[in-house]
């Protein structure tokens, strides 16, 4: 062989099979973790105490239901299976623009008829209601209730009296990353009314109805066929939870569509010719992507996996400049996310300081409280941050040593460590509606939970829609399973990641994600909430499986007619 050739060889191992069997090890590792999951949706199904028998008695502690899986649950998810596999067939041969309308006018209808059901006029989940005082009082230009000494503790202040939320100068010298969010509260509020909790719930409404389509257009771009578009809008009309999302009074809805309209932005770009065109689309969605993390700062994942996506986008284009225009842009984008803070103490004339570390939300997630879930809120954080009195470096230190040490208590362990992360991915990815049922009855409602809503939350037909929000959750583990075997046996036969750049970012930027958000909650404070939106990105591959059912299922048809 000549050094010729040699030098062929090497730039064709670089430039093809090095990123290649990179993403293959990737999508090798979500398999095992989903096929975990499906392991664990099959054996486990968890579900939240009550303390009484009306609406808003509901806890966060949980009841773990375990063992191995009852006739009417099998029977049930072969049911569901088969049954969105033939409404997948039916509805790929209508026309595909028509059930793109179809479907975003179904999901906004669903979910305002819930919201409307709910009819909520007070909030009762704690961080919300920290969040509406504090936009309140800015609209209503208080300025002097962001102060230290307004209503801090011990204070015989008329309105501090009888009061059950910290001020807000001490909430958000506990969470200045929360400035973002109240900034949310605070738009909807000046554009529909104080407190308007049924205008914030349609807001998020509209957020999970372009998430859908931004979802569609990114599902697209993975390599679905009209197949897999029909299984697509059947995987989302027929999840609940996505459907009950926009009933929690929190901007995790708006800030994951924000988020996701930002990669698909990018991902444009990397279909895009023109230099200008490109390097205008890619830097767009990095600053949307911004913007989207201003209101759930976790979503810094998906910038992750964007950025991540984006060296294996121009690592199959040879477009170096592309890179250099995302890192910039990704640059600027963090960046952006910490002007909220910048912002609301200038407002207010207060400095919050720097609020809990960040190795403190690891130290709750390895710890656990009580009757609570392992990993869940507790009071570690808050307590350190009172016993140091807001200093940022000793409750690093308390929260470094707790973590050594619990590493090493499992590690000594190993039984324990494996009792509490099996408890807590199975409180994260094995609770089935999700908290939006938990979270669609903290409130007072005008119409005191008639009809619908009590019928589903503490009704007869509330048994009903949990056995089926379980085995709905079961299916989906098990069809993006399939969807990812598939992805990965088509992604070695090829002889790159994907047909071109855009796919190749696509691919990555779902694989990467939901990856980055299965690690992060492993070690960061637990709730289903939060692993909810990395559970939709698993639709698109879901849908892919369903594709590949079908297109296997036509070939053997095919075949025996052939023999026949």
């Amino acid at each position: 062989m000549n050094k010729q050739n040699v030098v062929s060889g090497g730039r064709l191992l670089f430039k093809r099979v090095l990123p290649k069997w990179l993403v293959a090890l990737a999508l090798g590792l979500q398999i095992a973790v989903v096929a975990m999951l499906l392991v664990l949706s099959i054996f486990f199904t968890v579900t939240f105490k009550r303390v009484g028998s009306q609406l808003g008695k509901i806890t966060e502690q949980v009841d773990y239901h375990s063992g191995i899986p009852s006739a009417v649950f099998i029977v049930g998810t072969i049911m569901l299976f088969v049954a969105i596999v033939l409404l997948s067939i039916g509805i790929s041969k209508l026309p595909r623009r028509w059930v793109f309308v179809t479907l975003l006018a179904y999901a906004m209808i669903i979910q305002t008829v819930w919201i409307v059901s709910l009819s909520l006029v007070t909030y009762t989940y704690p961080d919300s209601q920290n969040l509406m005082d504090a936009a309140n009082a800015l609209l209503r230009g208080d300025i002097g209730q962001f102060s230290a000494d307004y209503c801090s503790v011990g204070s015989v202040q008329k309105e501090c009296i009888g009061r059950d939320i910290p001020s807000a100068y001490a909430y958000f010298s506990f969470y200045p990353f929360q400035s973002g969010p109240m900034l949310w509260y605070l738009l909807v509020f000046a554009l529909f009314g104080s407190g308007n909790i049924l205008a914030f719930q349609i807001a998020s409404a509209v957020a999970v109805t372009a998430m859908v389509a931004v979802l569609w257009r990114l599902s697209g771009m993975l390599g679905l066929d009209k197949k897999g578009y029909g299984a697509f809008t059947v995987l989302i009309a027929t999840c609940v939870p996505l459907m009950m999302f926009a009933a929690f009074v929190y901007p995790n809805a708006v800030g994951f569509f924000i988020t996701i309209c930002g990669v698909w932005i990018i991902a444009e770009g990397f279909r895009l010719q023109k230099v200008w065109s490109s390097a205008l689309a890619i830097a767009g969605g990095f600053l949307v992507c911004g913007i989207g993390i201003i209101f759930k700062s976790t979503y810094q994942i998906v910038v992750l996996a964007a950025l991540l996506a984006a060296v294996f986008a121009v690592w199959h284009n040879r477009r170096i400049w592309q890179l250099l225009v995302s890192l910039l842009s990704a640059v600027i984008t963090f960046v952006i996310s910490k002007l909220p803070v910048a912002l609301v103490q200038s407002w207010t004339g207060q400095n919050f300081g720097k609020g809990m570390p960040m190795l403190s939300w690891i130290a709750i997630g390895l710890s656990q409280s009580g009757n609570m879930p392992p990993g869940w809120w507790n009071r570690f954080a808050l307590d350190a941050f009172e016993r140091t009195g807001n200093d940022y470096a000793l409750q690093s230190q308390i929260s470094k040593e707790f973590i050594q040490g619990r590493l090493s208590e499992f590690s000594h362990n190993p039984g324990e460590g494996m009792r509490f992360f099996i408890g807590k991915l199975a409180s994260e990815w094995a609770e089935p509606s999700f908290m939006t049922s938990l979270y669609s009855e903290l409130g007072e409602s005008s119409r005191h939970f008639a009809g619908l809503s009590s019928f589903l939350l503490i009704g007869d037909g509330s048994d009903i829609l949990l056995r089926y929000e379980n085995v709905a959750q079961t299916v989906m583990y098990l069809l993006a399973c399939i969807g990812l075997i598939a992805l990965l046996r088509s992604l070695i036969k090829e002889k790159t990641v994907g047909n071109n750049a855009a796919q190749v970012f696509a691919r990555v930027l779902l694989c990467a994600s939901f990856i980055g958000g299965f690690l992060c909650y492993l070690l960061w404070e637990a709730k289903s909430i939060y692993t909810f939106p990395f559970f939709l990105l698993l639709i698109p591959m879901a849908a892919y499986g369903i594709q590949k059912i079908v297109d296997f299922a036509g070939s053997l048809k095919r075949k025996y007619a052939a023999k026949g």
